[in-house]
């Protein structure tokens, strides 16, 4: 069944337009341990209906679809609409996971159907004379001695009366009530730390530093990269490529500066595999980068290094700090003030902002006497300064016979480029630049124009046209400290910076506050961070809606849904506990694990419910239902939970990105599991007249 189902939704999915990705088999396999749940039900039913009711194989396969075809349509469905939120989930990270939900839908579809038309027919050949044997097996014998077991010991100590049942559902909430407080504490992380092979070094030396220096700073960065080894004398690179004159592209990185440049230096290194060394590779980030600043870079004075390792979620600076304003001066002197916090704060590293260093230059500063005096309109002397300094298109060479036409371009020709487009580098030629006005006068540069000498940045960016500055940093890879510790320190020292309107502009110049109208905008994980997960919360409710509306349409009741989904708290239980034993941040994958759950573990109490309503209609009374609810389906709901346990573990060891969403999952069904055998029953028996 499994196979069939998994080339099925394979099918499905190529019809639609996907291709065989890693999202895709993600779904695949989360769906493994969930769609293995109705095959479970159905061929419990027949094995029941067949053994111990000694029905004939056909009797058995009516009865097992009359008695479990609803149920197992409510389990699936809850689990689906819990999962199809999940479709909707806004920004890049929606995108990215998009494929996953849809995988697993398509694959619990397709479990139904085959479950219903595929395995209870083909079960006949090995069930159609089970019946006439006589003997049951040791697992039958040991099954039915334990659930008959667990209905004393219910009856006795869960559901001897209504007290003591309020008792086994009060102590749950109690529990609950202290995991949410634990939650409140957990650091948040867009996602968890990967072990990526590649890793880029880039050095921005001082602009004016020669190819030489460049060479050199290379060529020492590379020789230490490429004799770096683990304690055990394993080389960690494999490959290593020096760029001198321009950046490492290898990991990509949200810098927008030149990329190519005399004072520019990049390294493009690729790990060895995993098992070939002793760390994860984000394990070795930080010593490295010690290692080159204290070792190297400490003899070349100005030098800005950052290290660019492949991590889940993407390989731009998780810390980033967009600083808006007018003047570029005073959005230098703030972006100097925000470095300085974040280098104060621990667990940061690769502190800078994307202006770079300074590099001296000349402005041109029109003198308007002059320009009057010569009948020089200014618009007219930009045009014709942009033909002395830069390189223009006035036209094309047709070339004719289908040939491509030559593109013609005009620029002046200086000596100190050596042939290269540009203009003037030297004060010489500034001066022998020559401006004709309307009446055909000519005019030295020198009289027109003031050349003033001035440090700029070697990039000016602008958001949504307004002039910006964004501050760089990450955390310290494989440390004690997250993107959102270090963001709970960082923003109430931003917040003190800013203009404070109740005073005047000299209290707020006098306290070290920014001007007026200037403001800090987060990026980078923490903006991704806070619309990812205000998008989860919203699809968790949406879930959660879906969920209880199913659940409604399938028992006629509002008290009885409220006892199934009394199993989510109980699922957030063990998630929320699991992590703090762990360790663990919270973080993405683990928000959808969460959301997962919702549709999972209401499953076991949905079976224990239809089969209580069962019994009851049967001639038992409430307790004594709600005890046979609990017992008689204890072997499908623990054999569902193992195998959906089983099922995630292999994905747990595979990536450490998807780690956080099946242990959300493992100890949250586990949890779920265990209190909802205890506590389902004494719901039932307060919620439900006799």
């Amino acid at each position: 069944a499994i196979p069939l189902t998994f080339a099925g939704a394979l099918f499905v999915l190529w019809m639609a337009g996907y291709t065989l990705n890693n999202m895709v088999m993600v779904g695949m396999i989360l769906s493994l341990g969930l769609l293995v749940d109705v095959f479970i039900l159905m061929l419990e039913g027949m094995h029941d209906a067949i053994f111990a009711e000694r029905l004939s194989f056909n009797q058995a396969a009516l009865k097992t679809v009359k008695t479990y075809a609803a149920p197992a349509f409510a389990g699936q469905l809850t689990t689906i609409l819990a999962l199809a939120p999940l479709i909707a989930i806004s920004g890049e990270m929606g995108k990215f996971i998009r494929p996953m939900p849809t995988s697993a839908i398509v694959c619990l579809v397709l479990s139904y159907a085959i479950a219903l038309f595929a395995v209870i027919p083909l079960s006949k050949f090995l069930l159609s004379d089970a019946h006439d044997q006589s003997s049951e097996t040791m697992m039958d014998r040991l099954t039915q001695r334990v659930s008959r077991y667990f209905f004393h010991w219910s009856l006795q100590f869960t559901v001897p009366n209504r007290a003591v049942a309020r008792l086994w559902t009060l102590v749950p909430i109690g529990i609950f009530v202290v995991a949410v407080m634990i939650f409140s504490t957990f650091t948040i992380s867009l996602f968890p730390q990967d072990d990526g092979r590649k890793l880029s070094v880039n050095v921005e030396l001082p602009p004016t530093a020669t190819l030489e220096r460049s060479q050199e700073v290379g060529d020492r960065i590379g020789e230490f990269l490429r004799a770096y080894t683990d304690p055990d004398g394993t080389l960690l690179f494999d490959n290593i490529v020096k760029l001198v004159g321009q950046r490492s592209g290898l990991v990509g990185s949200s810098e927008i500066k030149p990329g190519t440049a005399d004072y520019l230096v990049g390294i493009s290194a690729m790990m060895v595999e995993r098992q070939d060394r002793q760390q994860d590779s984000f394990d070795y980030v930080y010593d490295l980068r010690q290692q080159v600043a204290t070792e190297i870079l400490h003899d070349y004075p100005g030098a800005v290094m950052a290290f660019q390792y492949d991590r889940a979620g993407g390989s731009d600076d998780s810390i980033q700090v967009g600083l808006y304003g007018e003047d570029l001066s005073i959005l230098r002197e703030m972006s100097a003030q925000v470095q300085q916090v974040l280098r104060d704060i621990p667990g940061t590293m690769d502190v800078r902002d994307d202006l770079g260093n300074l590099r001296n230059d000349y402005k041109l500063v029109p003198k308007r006497e002059a320009l009057d005096f010569y009948d020089f309109d200014q618009s007219d002397l930009g045009l014709q300064g942009r033909y002395l300094m830069t390189d223009n298109g006035i036209g094309d060479f047709a070339m004719g016979d289908g040939e491509e036409d030559i593109e013609i371009r005009l620029s002046t020709r200086w000596p100190s480029l050596a042939g290269e487009i540009g203009g003037p580098s030297r004060l010489d030629e500034f001066a022998s630049m020559r401006f004709i006005n309307s009446d055909g006068i000519v005019v030295s540069a020198n009289t027109l124009l003031e050349p003033v000498r001035a440090t700029v940045p070697l990039a000016i960016t602008h958001r949504d046209t307004e002039r910006s500055v964004t501050v760089l940093a990450k955390n310290i890879p494989g440390g004690e400290y997250f993107d959102s510790d270090i963001l709970n320190r960082l923003v109430p020292q931003l917040d003190a910076m800013q203009y404070d309107p109740k005073l005047s502009a000299e209290e707020n110049r006098a306290q070290g506050h920014w001007p007026k109208g200037y403001r800090y905008q987060f990026g980078g994980d923490a903006d991704t961070t806070g619309e990812t997960f205000g998008s989860a919360g919203q699809m968790m409710i949406v879930a959660l809606f879906l969920v209880f509306a199913v659940l409604v349409l399938q028992f006629g009741s509002y008290s009885q849904p409220v006892i199934i989904m009394m199993a989510i708290p109980f699922a957030l239980i063990g998630t929320i506990f699991g992590f703090a034993i762990l360790g663990l941040p919270f973080s993405f994958p683990a928000a959808i694990g969460i959301i997962s759950l919702v549709g999972i573990v209401v499953n076991d109490a949905i079976v224990m419910v239809e089969t209580m309503n069962e019994r009851k209609k049967e001639g038992m009374d409430v307790r004594h239902a709600a005890a046979a609810g609990a017992s008689d389906r204890l072997r499908p709901i623990l054999t569902t939970t193992i195998t959906t346990v089983v099922g995630l573990i292999p994905l747990s060891l595979s990536d450490a990105k998807w780690y956080p969403l099946c242990m959300a999952i493992i100890f949250g069904l586990g949890v779920a599991t265990i209190i909802a055998l205890f506590v389902v029953p004494g719901l039932y028996l307060q919620l439900t007249r006799d």
